[in-house]
């Protein structure tokens, strides 16, 4: 998989900064918590799948996450895989609560084995959330939120 594009929304009470790059196709990040992020942190992770010569997406895989869970967790998922390749190329937080400071994610793909083989190959825009309580997809104010544009082929 490909990333094109991406661009992020934050809360400013929780990040003083947060940043996303797209280059070589391959995932930049850098952000600076100011405050930690608690149990019940929770994640929402979306594929959306778009046919060629249409403008529409159609969802595909939509999942909640209980992101302090993943990080004590050690049951190989594939949310776990994906993590572990992150922390790889990047200073994520390896348990909770995720204390505050500067966080990087640098040159990270989505490839081999870490894409579903339930994907198709084409277009997709990739969504994800950080947020606590219930998700709401019009969620006005999350911790964070991005949206990324990838193609997946051969």
């Amino acid at each position: 998989m490909v990333f094109k594009n991406g661009d992020c929304r934050y809360n400013r009470e929780v990040f003083s900064n947060f940043t996303l790059q797209i280059a070589d196709g391959k995932l930049q990040m850098d952000m600076f918590l100011l405050r930690a992020l608690i149990n019940g942190l929770k994640g929402h992770l979306s594929f959306e799948f778009r046919m060629a010569k249409t403008k529409s997406y159609q969802s595909v895989f939509q999942h909640d996450i209980n992101y302090c869970g993943l990080l004590r967790g050690n049951q190989e998922t594939i949310y776990r895989r994906w993590y572990l390749s992150m922390l790889r190329v990047g200073n994520f937080a390896r348990s909770c609560p995720i204390e505050p400071g500067y966080y990087y994610l640098k040159g990270w793909n989505f490839n081999g084995n870490l894409v579903p083989s339930f994907l198709y190959l084409g277009d997709y825009r990739i969504g994800g959330s950080f947020y606590y309580g219930k998700y709401k997809k019009t969620n006005d104010k999350p911790l964070l939120e991005c949206i990324i544009e990838a193609i997946l082929s051969n």
